[in-house]
């Protein structure tokens, strides 16, 4: 698959200019970027942190695969969660989603988050701080809970509220609820005329149909469309099986889209291991209101769909990873609290699964790098689809 910053040229010294631009400080006291990151996260974004004289500061610079809404996307996902719940959201400072500026790139400058990669620590923190660590995703799975809209869809500020002449950082300006200032306002040569967007869906079928067809009109290669078309009919048939469920099933869907992180996964969220709080939760650019089933599914060693159910081409793992009996009572622990916290909450981790696992490919790659196909197999094989 081709590199999506083929072609793109970075300069880092304007990087450099653009923080001491936004600080009120000259460059040389911004420090040289420092590269964070490496590996396949890089193919999304690039990320650099410099060290400021009051504070380390993030410049998070973005590949053009989804010119100016991604970025947009971002940032209002990032402020909207900053204001409406408790959650260790990074503020992000200034912006610019549009990639003819001086970096080179669309970028994000935002504060440094403290804390370590849940998915570089796991095996550090003892029992209390791993009891900690569950009750923190459950009541983050919980506050995103409690943000609802009657359709899905990614979230943008108006494009002409803000513009660049007061983006520089002050401390009368800086609060948590401040809205993040546009580094410029966006040119008419982004708004004229608009580039084209899938529209908002209000049913949790749509939403498969959407994710299955890569957008509407379709845009799946004609051998792709039948292996998709298969995972919509599936849904289909398992969300007919719950006409009355208040969580999912039909009748629901109209309670039932919540805000997501869209990709919360382990190397997403920071940790402090000697407490097992968590300090950070970053890269919200996949961030919308989505079906409440189709995202709660725990994180890391909590996420229990590839254990419990078959996923793409592997079968389940039935827990046999687990090492003994600590990990059976964190188990129960997680399960037990976030059933207490919110039973709506526990009702689409635990029974979602199966919704969640034909989710799995109808938004895959396709052939070669997809696994579609060995899903219907494997469930053709087993006698799911008779």
């Amino acid at each position: 698959m081709s590199d999506p910053w083929d072609g793109v040229s970075i300069d880092l010294s304007a990087l450099q200019n653009v923080v001491g631009q936004v600080f009120r400080l000259p460059s040389a006291q911004c420090g040289p970027p420092v590269p964070i990151g490496l590996g396949q996260e890089a193919k999304y974004a690039r990320v650099y942190s410099f060290q400021l004289p009051s504070r380390a500061v993030v410049a998070r610079l973005i590949s053009p695969m989804k010119p100016l809404f991604k970025t947009e996307s971002e940032v209002a996902a990032m402020d909207f969660v900053r204001r409406r719940t408790s959650l260790p959201v990074p503020k992000v400072f200034a912006y610019c989603s549009e990639a003819a500026n001086p970096v080179g790139a669309e970028w994000l400058i935002m504060e440094h988050m403290s804390g370590v990669e849940m998915s570089t620590a796991w095996s550090d923190p003892q029992m209390p701080q791993k009891r900690k660590l569950a009750l923190e995703l459950i009541n983050l799975y919980d506050e995103l809970f409690r943000l609802r809209a009657d359709g899905c869809g990614s979230i943008y500020y108006r494009v002409t509220s803000v513009d660049d002449r007061d983006m520089l950082i002050n401390s009368k300006s800086e609060t948590k609820h401040s809205r993040t200032r546009r580094w410029a306002p966006l040119s008419q040569e982004s708004l004229l005329p608009p580039p084209s967007q899938t529209l908002p869906v209000f049913t949790s079928e749509d939403y498969v149909k959407l994710l299955a067809f890569n957008g509407d009109p379709p845009n799946r290669d004609y051998y792709d469309l039948p292996s998709r078309e298969k995972c919509v009919e599936l849904f289909r048939n398992i969300y007919s099986l719950y006409p009355n469920s208040t969580v999912f099933g039909p009748s629901a869907d109209q309670f039932n889209f919540r805000f997501s992180h869209g990709d919360l996964h382990a190397g997403n969220i920071l940790i402090d291991l000697r407490t097992g709080s968590i300090t950070g939760i970053i890269d919200w650019e996949g961030a919308a209101f989505r079906p409440l089933w189709s995202v709660v599914c725990g994180v890391s060693w909590f996420d229990e769909d590839r254990q419990r159910f078959l996923f793409g081409s592997q079968n389940p793992a039935n827990f046999e990873e687990d090492a003994g009996i600590e990990d059976a009572e964190l188990r129960a622990f997680f399960r037990t609290k976030m059933y207490k916290r919110n039973p709506d909450l526990f009702a689409c981790f635990f029974g979602g699964i199966e919704l969640r696992a034909v989710l799995h490919p109808a938004q895959d790659d396709p052939r070669p790098y997809g696994e579609t196909h060995i899903f219907f197999g494997s469930v053709s094989q087993i006698g799911i689809l008779e």
